[in-house]
């Protein structure tokens, strides 16, 4: 996947977001990692058939909300069940 194009992705999708624009720049930057964590899990489950993603999370209000991102494409990308959330300490 093109690191530019998932960036542009992103961003395209995230300025449009009243939520997203007030918030400060370290937070912004934190909402656009995980976004883009979560397309690259995403885009690897679907290429490979292979490759089971893991993400690791370290708290449990980041890994119900990465979780529940997921549950919500899985009716059309199938391949997100081979995504698993960790929590780490």
């Amino acid at each position: 996947m093109n690191d530019k194009m998932l960036t542009k992705f992103i961003l395209s999708f995230l300025v449009h977001k009243e939520d997203y624009t007030k918030l400060d720049t370290d937070q912004q930057q934190l909402i656009f990692l995980t976004c883009k964590t979560i397309m690259m899990a995403i885009y690897n489950s679907i290429k490979y058939e292979n490759v089971h993603p893991v993400i690791y999370c370290g708290d449990a209000e980041a890994q119900h909300v990465i979780s529940k991102a997921i549950s919500s494409v899985r009716e059309f990308l199938p391949s997100t069940e081979k995504i698993t959330i960790h929590l780490i300490h």
